[in-house]
C-alpha cells in the first residue's frame, strides 16, 4: 500500500485506501494472487540470494 500511496502522491496510506479501496471488492482473489505472487517471487529471490 504504501508503494501505491507513494505512485499517486497520497499523504497517507489511509488516503489512499479510501480513495481505491472501491476497486477491490469485486477483485479479492485477483489481488490476492497477484500479492502472493510478488511475495512469493521476492521469497523465492531471497532464498536464491542466501544459497550463492
Amino acid at each position: 500500500m504504501k508503494v501505491g500511496q507513494s505512485r499517486v502522491g497520497d499523504a497517507t496510506a489511509a488516503e489512499t485506501l479510501d480513495t481505491y479501496s472501491h476497486l477491490w471488492p469485486d477483485s479479492e482473489g485477483r489481488t490476492r494472487e497477484a500479492v502472493d505472487l510478488v511475495l512469493g517471487t521476492a521469497a523465492d529471490a531471497l532464498r536464491t540470494a542466501r544459497s550463492s
